[in-house]
């Protein structure tokens, strides 16, 4: 994830559960992993040997993704090399009936901090083998992509760790006693290799992965960060590097762990060096986040670009370059006459598996080059007719690429193969409706509804498709469920909105509905649909001032708001100006014809928006 849990800035008891679960449970994992699983060896460098067990990974988005089992159950986490500890979200843990414990944790994630539980998992599956007793920290936003949590350091730290995405595997690797001084990229061959020193975190047991560069030539401290959807440069150091606030393109906004956004920004450098290898010209993001550590992470498109050797007994770091971009809009050389960035050459794909091109594909949709990571799905498809995962990934693709009926296609085809594709029914549903097919979406929604746990992430996006089907008591009923669970997910402002004008337009717990509406105002004051939310409540509770009020700031936002137009010509009308509320329903109609049809009118609201 965008987030780097920092050990320092915790509070109350902390440092002792770090102390127990940081060292005491490291050195059990490890002999449990070697004394189960042992791989045949590797020769790296002269007599250096290596043996290795491998983690299987796929790409989902914009993660890294590996399947664990917890106490007998397989559930996917996120690779997170950003993160210090290995965490479940709530609703996760609430799902797996985990127990637990209070930890006195407040943790710092990217975007601000969060407090945290703890659990203790019974039995954890890992690499053919199982490890008893492993506490994972409980809290945080959710990672996305169907996960349940995150892989991080503590494990991923256990032993030598290679990361090798763009193949689809993390391996933990152990070294013998010859490997003390060895180029350990023992898969180079004739390709040049990059070695740096790591930058020492003697004072934590789950160091961080992080190395020294230059940005615009000037030194830059980076951290190696799987979790990160994208690389990123902090707003001090773009300064520092000589980039002015002129160049900042807005960008959106980005989250981490502590749930609140922060403004990002893209901008564009001359050269970013590491190791022997140089990106020169890339456009890279910009964030406001904290630079405690580091001055720059490099994300999941670093490492997709990139296979990567951490070497524990050294302190050092090992990668070569894969080849296709490592940053949007770059080109990457290094002394050793590295290709230049681009598309990359043709590749005969008649000895690739099926698994291999639909991960290709993964890789290609993080660069949103959606048409070569068709072609890859389509082979991927031919060749596995079966695999309901290749018809809902190839759906999402077509998706992306504006084609609305090859897409439900794939999705009715991976659904017939596998019911439980739920992202795909999702997906399906939202297709279904933008088709005017309410009857096919409404039987994908309560199929859902039936199937999934109270706690599911779809839920969110099943109550905004409920209210798209005039059905506010099936989208409160779904914000029922998820919220109480969902304490630090990133979409909570999104959901009190939600559930709030879900009230609003059955005319029903008013007061509650205020609630759920000052949240979401208080997540993001400055968003258009969550004031004009908030001054519907008022109006329908008779305090027309405010509601004036809360639609002034939403009109401010959004001058085009025809929802907020017309609530404000109730409220002035209410007030007695029929002259201005005229003016603001006439603007409301022009802006959107049937808007009378859209907004929650009962009793005297009705009558009072009727007059011309």
């Amino acid at each position: 994830m965008l987030d780097d849990y920092r050990d320092e800035r915790r509070t109350g008891p902390a440092s002792s559960f770090r102390a127990s679960v940081g060292r005491c449970r490291l050195t059990v994992a490890v002999v449990a992993v070697v004394a189960v699983v042992w791989a045949l060896p590797f020769a790296a460098r002269a007599d250096c040997r290596i043996k290795s067990v491998e983690l299987p990974v796929k790409i989902v988005g914009t993660r890294a993704v590996a399947t664990v089992g917890i106490n007998g159950t397989p559930v996917p986490m996120v690779v997170d090399s950003g993160g210090f500890y290995s965490m479940l979200s709530l609703p996760a843990a609430i799902q797996l009936h985990l127990p637990l414990s209070f930890a006195g944790m407040r943790l710092s994630g990217f975007t601000g901090d969060f407090s945290a539980q703890a659990t203790l998992v019974d039995k954890l599956g890992l690499l053919n083998a199982e490890i008893d007793d492993v506490e994972f920290i409980v809290g945080g936003s959710e990672p996305g992509a169907g996960t349940m949590g995150l892989i991080g350091r503590n494990i991923l730290s256990m032993a030598d760790t290679e990361y090798d995405l763009g193949h689809g595997v993390i391996r933990f690797l152990f070294p013998d006693d010859d490997c003390a001084k060895a180029n350990m990229a023992y898969w180079a061959e004739a390709a040049p290799v990059s070695e740096l020193e790591l930058i020492s975190n003697l004072d934590t047991a789950v160091p961080s992965i992080r190395a020294r560069g230059r940005l615009n030539g000037r030194e830059v401290k980076a951290f190696f960060d799987t979790g990160a959807p994208v690389s990123v440069v902090s707003t001090e150091m773009t300064k520092f590097a000589g980039v002015s606030d002129a160049d900042l393109q807005p960008a959106g906004e980005v989250r981490g762990a502590g749930g609140s956004p922060v403004k990002s920004w893209t901008a564009p450098f001359e050269r970013f060096e590491l190791g022997n290898e140089a990106i020169v010209h890339p456009r890279l993001r910009v964030a406001d986040f904290d630079k405690q550590e580091s001055d720059m992470l490099l994300g999941i498109d670093f490492f997709l670009s990139h296979r990567i050797y951490v070497s524990k007994k050294q302190s050092k770091m090992f990668f070569t370059y894969n080849g296709g971009p490592v940053f949007a809009q770059a080109k990457s050389v290094s002394s050793d006459a590295v290709a230049a960035e681009g598309d990359a050459p043709a590749k005969d794909t008649r000895n690739v598996t099926p698994e291999e091109l639909a991960r290709h594909a993964a890789i290609r949709a993080l660069g949103r080059d959606y048409e070569h990571a068709l072609a890859d799905l389509d082979q991927a498809c031919e060749r596995e007719p079966t695999s309901a995962a290749f018809f809902a990934q190839r759906g999402a693709i077509q998706q992306a690429l504006d084609h609305p009926a090859e897409a439900a296609a794939d999705f009715d085809r991976a659904l017939a193969l596998d019911a439980a594709q739920f992202d795909a029914r999702v997906a399906r549903a939202r297709l279904r409706l933008s088709a005017e097919d309410r009857d096919g979406a409404q039987a994908d929604l309560d199929l859902l509804d039936k199937a999934l746990a109270p706690e599911a992430q779809q839920r969110v996006a099943m109550a905004n498709l409920y209210l798209s089907l005039d059905q506010p008591a099936q989208a409160l009923a779904q914000l029922n469920q998820w919220l109480p669970v969902h304490k630090h997910d990133t979409r909570r402002g999104n959901a009190f909105n939600t559930r709030c004008w879900s009230r609003a337009l059955l005319g029903i717990e008013l007061d509650r509905a205020l609630e759920d509406c000052d949240a979401a105002v208080h997540s993001d004051s400055k968003y258009s649909a969550y004031l004009d939310s908030r001054g519907w409540v008022y109006l329908r509770l008779g305090k027309y001032k405010k509601a004036v009020s809360d639609f002034d700031d939403s009109i401010a936002v959004d001058p085009s708001n025809a929802s907020s137009l017309y609530g404000r010509g109730l409220a002035k009308t209410r007030l007695g100006d029929a002259a201005e509320g005229s003016a603001d329903l006439l603007a409301a109609r022009k802006a959107q014809p049937d808007i009378d049809l859209k907004v929650p009118l009962k009793d005297s609201m009705a009558e009072a928006a009727a007059k011309p």
